[in-house]
């Protein structure tokens, strides 16, 4: 395969995720050729020149570009993809393309802090070189690196990132229906609640359509927002019951739980 110092495309180059990897790859001294919307390099392009191609595309739009462009990199390239979803698309690199494939998920926003304390997912596709190949580079830049098969990672994603998700909006919602003013919520709120108020402005700052993805192109999110609606319905029956015993059960059990986690 040789990947001593690979030409890298990046389908989506110029946006927030497709940048950040740029900029890491370029101050390894490699060259890297994105295409966006704007510029005049078609994806198409700039797969028949790179030996490595990345797609980092909207979640809805992955697996659309992933048939268009993984025909055309070369057999003894890599193509990866570098969204929050990893089933489809590593299925459909393997399918589509008869290069190496690996899926990789950074477990971050792109203006995140300090490498060392943030984690990279890997999901094995096909192949060990590419995989290796981008696994030393994570790691030599400070990374943490998560070697995870796709299904696995996209059902932990389904609570890391569908119920989490799903959850804050519908504590903004709430807020926003409670009839009180957000400045007197701010001013009588705690160190902690004013954490969550950050969490759901940095969300708000986002497009809307990443979150719609995480929470409907993820199946297992849906899921696990069923068993957190369950959950929801039982604590409202306990806590409208008054019934302190059940609730000191629950939250006996749930300290047994996370008592253990070793986090």
């Amino acid at each position: 395969m040789g990947l001593t110092h690979p030409k890298v495309g990046i389908v989506g180059g110029t946006g927030r995720m497709g940048s950040w990897l740029a900029l890491l790859l370029e101050a390894r001294g490699l060259t890297v050729l994105p295409t966006g919307r704007k510029t005049d390099l078609t994806p198409s392009e700039m797969a028949r020149q790179c030996d490595v191609v990345v797609i980092s595309v909207p979640i809805a739009d992955t697996v659309r570009i992933i048939k268009e462009i993984g025909p055309l990199v070369s057999e003894k390239g890599l193509l990866m993809d570098l969204t929050s979803v990893k089933k489809a698309p590593v299925e459909t690199m393997l399918k589509y393309s008869r290069a190496e494939v690996v899926g990789v998920h950074p477990l971050f926003g792109p203006d995140s802090g300090s490498s060392s304390d943030l984690r990279i997912a890997v999901c094995p596709g096909r192949g060990h070189e590419g995989r290796n190949w981008i696994i030393d580079i994570f790691r030599d830049e400070g990374f943490q690196v998560v070697i995870i098969e796709p299904e696995k990672h996209d059902r932990i994603m389904g609570i890391v990132q569908g119920v989490n998700h799903f959850s804050t909006l519908a504590l903004a919602h709430c807020i926003s229906r409670s009839g009180i003013e957000i400045d007197h919520l701010v001013n009588v709120s705690t160190f902690t609640f004013n954490r969550r108020l950050g969490r759901i402005r940095s969300i708000l700052e986002q497009p809307g359509e990443l979150f719609g993805s995480l929470l409907m192109d993820n199946p297992a999110a849906g899921e696990f927002i069923e068993q957190y609606l369950e959950s929801v319905e039982s604590l409202i029956r306990i806590t409208r019951n008054g019934d302190r015993e059940a609730f000191g059960e629950l939250f006996n059990s749930l300290k047994d739980f996370f008592g253990t986690g070793g986090y």
